[in-house]
């Protein structure tokens, strides 16, 4: 982030989270939740401070919650305050020839801690009075919703004395954790869970362990107050490249749905010649082209690129097209792509197909820029709209950021995921679009397949990815036009309906919009404690 950003980001957010504090203790009644132990592991004790590791230890102390039982890694009994000081706790204990690593590697260490639930906490590392209590209480789901194994909490970073700057997380993103610590040790781990998914081998770090439970089902919870303050920086994305272990892509079809505009056609397919790896299938998907230049446009992309065209005749429906051109297709990944794009960086393309190639990934989505090089998409945000004329509001990751620009959390340049993406843009397995079933020709001719599509992949349990590419233009609704007529207005609304009828829990719950920051449609992270635009 920009020393603006990170200014924006501090200003404000230490009287704001005394408030949600003061908020949460009003409301605060009896527990009526089974009260689990769970065991707090501090680490880091050895080179800390007393200062610091008491800093710790008093706010485990002034817990609302009392079911907590404390140990301490690489410490003797004589380095702690008085152990009979924490028997309203579940005790205070020492090991001091404890690696905290290896409790999630060595089933020797396993009676060193009693909890069904695990934290982590280096020395230095503080908590809200209620911290716990709501910890605990989000073990008790509603019913119907399972247990969560692995609890993620928003949290702030106080770096050697800075100001604390939150962390508000976009829940759990299995490949966010991959590339970046944006967890931290800001998380609750069931001791079921740290059984389960052992290995011999003793995980390098915390964020190395995180990382193994990216790949297959997890249930996860996510705390949407910074309940937690870790003595760490803020994160930062991994130098190691994203690209480094993906599968190869076997053979790739490109469909464009497309009518007259050969101006923009041309100039869409201009990155079929330099693709170094891939020599994809050509599908144009024709609604009643009349304009010479552009059917001389298509004799030449047979004749150069051996290029399908699909001809489709009729009132005009997107999702058809898109429908047709697929199957005319024999490829194994199928690139959807808008005649209103231009893909100047063929490389993004290809880094977008081997993506689409992982077995786990139904959709893949692109950072989309605008010609003057601002960013016009980096994926969607869902939530409810404002009145039944707009039920519901599909926003735009941060639009109108620079282009340079890395955003909260370095949201534009890390792969994430999302519900949905853009369909200006995607790549997915042929399979996978089959099994899917397509876009909806029928209820969504025009406008909102794209989102249907996407949670249509996410309901069979696929995952829905935006890439941080670079290079790709979109020169948004140059083809069809952005002007609102009352029929465009009325499709439009029953669209939106319709999305909000079907996807009611998607719409209201996205798990990938943390319900504190707003990214949606504006160029900077908004906050509960800023303006529109981001300032304090």
């Amino acid at each position: 982030m920009s020393r603006r950003e990170d200014a924006t980001l501090s200003a404000g957010y230490d009287s704001w989270r005394q408030s949600r504090l003061a908020e949460r203790t009003a409301l605060a009644g009896q527990q009526r939740t089974w009260n689990h132990l769970i065991t707090v592991l501090i680490h880091d004790a050895a080179s800390a401070s007393r200062e610091t590791l008491s800093h710790t230890l008093s706010s485990l102390l002034g817990q609302t919650y009392r079911n907590i039982e404390i140990v301490v890694a690489g410490v003797h009994e004589i380095d702690l305050p008085d152990v009979d000081d924490f028997t309203s706790l579940r005790g205070l204990f020492a090991e001091p020839t404890l690696d905290a690593l290896n409790l999630l590697s060595d089933p020797a260490h396993d009676h060193l801690w009693r909890g069904s639930h695990l934290v982590f906490a280096a020395a230095g590392t503080t908590f809200d009075t209620d911290a716990f209590a709501l910890l605990n209480r989000m073990l008790s789901p509603l019913r119907g919703t399972p247990m969560p194994d692995l609890i993620v909490c928003d949290h702030d970073r106080r770096d050697a004395g800075a100001v604390p700057q939150p962390c508000f997380l976009p829940g759990w993103d299995p490949d966010l954790i991959v590339s970046m610590d944006y967890v931290g040790t800001a998380f609750m781990a069931s001791r079921k869970l740290i059984f389960s998914r052992r290995s011999a081998e003793r995980p390098n770090s915390l964020h190395g362990w995180l990382r193994t439970l990216a790949s297959g089902p997890l249930a996860v919870g996510h705390l949407t107050e910074t309940v937690m303050h870790l003595p760490t920086a803020l994160p930062r994305p991994s130098a190691e490249p994203a690209d480094m272990r993906l599968p190869r892509p076997r053979s790739v079809a490109i469909v464009i749905p497309n009518r007259d505009q050969p101006k923009l056609l041309k100039r869409c397919v201009g990155f079929v010649k330099a693709l170094e790896n891939l020599s994809p299938e050509l599908v144009i998907v024709d609604h009643a082209s009349t304009d010479p230049a552009t059917l001389a446009l298509y004799a030449e992309l047979q004749e150069k690129h051996g290029a399908r065209i699909v001809r489709v005749h009729g009132r005009f429906n997107f999702s058809r097209m898109v429908n047709m051109g697929v199957a005319a297709a024999t490829a194994d990944v199928v690139v959807l792509l808008n005649n209103d794009v231009e893909i100047t960086h063929p490389r993004q393309l290809e880094l977008m197909v081997a993506h689409a190639m992982r077995p786990e990934v139904g959709v893949v989505g692109a950072r989309l820029l605008y010609p003057d090089g601002s960013v016009q998409h980096a994926g969607i945000v869902l939530q409810p709209g404002s009145h039944s004329e707009h039920p519901v509001l599909a926003q735009h990751v941060l639009r109108g950021a620079p282009g340079n620009a890395d955003g909260y959390l370095h949201a534009m340049r890390t792969v994430r995921n999302y519900q949905a993406v853009t369909g200006a843009i995607v790549a997915s397995r042929r399979t996978v679009f089959h099994e899917i079933g397509g876009f909806d020709e029928v209820c969504l001719p025009v406008e909102y397949n794209d989102v249907d599509y996407c949670l249509r992949a996410r309901l069979k349990g696929f995952r829905v990815i935006a890439l941080p590419t670079d290079g790709i233009i979109h020169r948004e609704s140059a083809t069809r036009g952005s002007e609102a007529t009352p029929e465009v207005l009325r499709m439009r609304i029953a669209s939106m309906r319709l999305i909000a009828e079907r996807w009611r829990e998607a719409v209201d719950q996205d798990p990938f919009c943390n319900p504190h920051v707003d990214m949606g449609d504006r160029p900077q992270a908004g906050f509960p404690w800023t303006d529109r635009v981001g300032n304090p």
